[in-house]
């Protein structure tokens, strides 16, 4: 079952201080057995058919409020404009960022409308005030529609100018939203500093309902790493002081916090209340849709978890047409995966597998990598803890030598006589200060040893951090990529084991299945492939080979793939030249190239293959070293395509591990973000050389070159 935990509101303008919504989506199992909804909702298109008079009735009002005003704005707009033809001012971008302002919560692509006529006409005054709001506010737009990527290339924007503006309260309503689109992207630890940001900010304007806002903020993002107490602890002082402002949609947030909280853990009786009680709120005053949709979402689950299936019903029809009418991502993934659980509770596998297939469509990929990071820093403080132990040891000899000294320092004392006393002294003197120096030495040393060892370990804990960040997103990769596919073949194998499924429907969940346990297969042999090369473990077979017969078996084998999405895939070859190297290696470098190429290529494109050879080496960055004296000549393959290219960012990014590009594959495919890190690392072992060059918008050539046989 699907909880949604909603983001307390973030000062949506400096008029309206409305809220931004999150939600988390872990996924627990509902233990049900009785089947609920009525015979009009079996399929997802017509679950969405009901919904609750009730509950519609109770928000008219105030929402044909918020309607009839944001009618007034309009008329007052289009008689600002009548009486100023193609004049721009300060005064229209500020009533074109109201607008957008007020359709934000009920009217998406009014609010996107709005608020790009205000950035338009901002940029040709030079107001970047009005411009930043703009960009703000379309930010806000997206991130509530679940176009996460969007959101953040928004809010970045409207912070540079900002910050050149030195608005603190818009900088810190900025980094809350920042960390609204880190929370949703599981990215918790930089959730929190940003969230940390804009409460510092906050605490020096004495903003207490931005502070407020924060500390609800923080508090999901501990709820979600299970720190109750601290996450409890945020909430009830960030209701307290939404109290204290008389605030009704804070008190609103904080409770619902508490609330989701309690319904996370399953205590459903303590969870209905505060529940019920943030409905009555949203309800008694124009409410925030994708709010009240996601708390909608909530009271299904505390009612399906009850077995209370009628209300469970109720709610989760509402919430879904609320999804629908805002075109909102999110809440349309959240209804899909709470009704699959709803179906699935009840043993209805055929409309639990349709929810779930319709969950996962909308599912952002979540990405991250692999390490141990206990043992190796546990390696780290047991060498640090030598080293000071060895310091103390010496330390100590150091003084029971001194000690010695001064003893026999004395025992000369007493015996000397006259100048050979003095002589004694001055001797024994001497010979403590060598010592003595002679320890400072050791000792200095021993620090010199000691601030090495520190410099090391430094090191190694930087390179933790690195291994960390790859752990989480083979995490992610696991969680993710393969929990998919696993889902589908569960559904579908217990469909076929527990109902008479016809011949034809059999057949089809078969196929669907096998292509899920190749999907599956592709990852963890991208996986395996990556931690072998990493581990030395693989061992190429260098032979010479004639590179265009290799190339054209894996054009042949993707020429079919290609047609079926409807991509032209040719193939030319201009030489006859031997390649130096390991074939099944080559092969697979060529089928993740040429792969790539048709997945991000959009039906009616082409995709060329073409193979030279007796090439000199094309200068790159990272220079071969030795090529030109083993091998003098190269061959060269190139696979174009005129998909969507690479930014400058994607060019930086394009052969490392688990790196997710801007332009996303046209068919729904997926990506663990491994392919093109194999082919680079597979590449270089064949003392060979694999670039990319592309303009964005206008397509991608990679170009792979490899020694050429004598």
């Amino acid at each position: 079952m699907r909880f949604l935990r909603t983001f307390p509101f973030c000062s949506i303008t400096l008029i309206f201080c409305a809220a931004l919504c999150l939600y988390t989506a872990p996924y627990r199992a509902c233990a049900a057995s009785a089947q609920v909804f009525s015979s009009q909702s079996s399929s997802p298109q017509s679950s969405s058919s009901q919904s609750s008079s009730s509950q519609a009735s109770s928000s008219q009002t105030p929402l044909s409020s918020s309607l009839s005003r944001a009618d007034s704005l309009e008329r007052e707009l289009a008689a600002y404009k009548r009486e100023r033809p193609q004049f721009t001012d300060v005064k229209l971008v500020q009533m074109l960022n109201t607008l957008a302002n007020d359709y934000l919560m009920n009217n998406p692509p009014k609010a996107i409308e709005y608020a790009e006529e205000a950035k338009k006409a901002a940029q040709t005054l030079g107001d970047k005030q009005g411009q930043a709001e703009a960009l703000r506010i379309t930010g806000t737009v997206y991130y509530r529609q679940g176009t996460y990527d969007n959101a953040a290339q928004h809010f970045f924007e409207s912070l540079k100018l900002y910050e050149e503006l030195g608005e603190k309260r818009d900088i810190a309503r900025v980094w809350n939203s920042l960390g609204g689109t880190y929370y949703k992207r599981s990215n918790f630890r930089q959730a929190i500093e940003s969230y940390q940001k804009a409460q510092q900010l906050y605490l020096s304007l004495g903003d207490k309902q931005g502070f407020a806002n924060t500390l609800s903020n923080i508090a999901l993002v501990y709820d979600e790493q299970d720190s109750v107490e601290i996450a409890l602890k945020n909430y009830e002082q960030a209701l307290g002081i939404w109290k204290e402002l008389n605030n009704t949609t804070g008190i609103a947030t904080a409770l619902n916090g508490i609330g989701t909280i309690y319904l996370v853990r399953d205590y459903y009786a303590q969870a209905l209340p505060y529940l019920l009680k943030v409905q009555t709120i949203l309800e008694a005053s124009t409410p925030d849709k994708l709010m009240l949709g996601e708390l909608y979402i909530n009271i299904a689950n505390v009612y399906n978890g009850q077995q209370d299936y009628i209300n469970a019903k109720k709610y989760l029809n509402n919430a879904l047409m609320l999804a629908q009418e805002l075109h909102s991502r999110s809440l349309l993934q959240a209804c899909y995966f709470s009704l699959s659980d709803f179906y699935s509770a009840q043993g209805n596998y055929k409309l639990a597998l349709e929810y779930a297939r319709l969950d996962n469509q909308l599912k952002d990929s979540i990405f991250n990598d692999q390490s141990d990071k206990r043992l190796a820093n546990a390696e780290a403080r047991y060498e640090l803890v030598q080293k000071q132990r060895s310091i103390e040891q010496k330390q100590r000899d150091l003084q029971l030598q001194e000690q010695k000294i001064q003893l026999q320092n004395q025992r000369f004392l007493f015996l000397a006589i006259g100048f050979v006393l003095v002589a004694a002294v001055v001797i024994l003197l001497a010979n403590g200060y060598r010592i003595k120096q002679k320890a400072a030495v050791e000792l200095q040393k021993t620090n010199s040893e000691l601030e090495l060892a520190n410099d090391v370990i430094a090191r190694k804990n930087e390179h933790l951090e690195e291994l960390n960040t790859e752990k989480n997103e083979f995490f992610g990769i696991v969680a993710h990529d393969l929990k998919n596919p696993i889902l589908s073949i569960k559904l579908l194998a217990q469909l076929m084991h527990d109902q008479s499924v016809p011949d034809h429907d059999r057949q089809r969940f078969t196929t669907t299945i096998i292509s899920s346990s190749d999907q599956m297969s592709r990852i963890i042999s991208n996986l395996l492939n990556v931690n072998a090369i990493e581990r030395g473990a693989i061992t190429l077979n260098v032979t010479a080979f004639n590179i265009s017969v290799a190339a054209y078996s894996v054009f042949e084998e993707y020429e079919a793939r290609a047609e079926a999405k409807g991509v032209q895939l040719h193939f030319d070859s201009f030489s006859d030249a031997d390649c130096l190297g390991d074939q099944t290696a080559v092969m697979q470098i060529l089928e993740n190239i040429v792969s790539n190429a048709i997945k991000y290529s959009p039906s009616g494109k082409n995709v060329w293959m073409r193979i030279y050879g007796e090439r000199t080496w094309t200068p790159q960055e990272s220079a071969l070293t030795g090529n030109a004296t083993s091998s003098p000549s190269c061959v060269r393959i190139e696979v174009q395509d005129e998909g969507p290219g690479l930014s400058d960012d994607d060019k930086k990014k394009l052969f490392g591990k688990f790196m997710r590009l801007s332009a996303k594959p046209t068919n729904g495919e997926q990506s663990t973000g491994l392919g093109l890190s194999i082919v680079k690392k597979m590449v270089g072992s064949m003392n060979g050389e694999v670039w990319c060059e592309s303009v964005y918008g206008a397509g991608a050539t990679f170009i792979v070159e490899l020694p050429q046989a004598e």
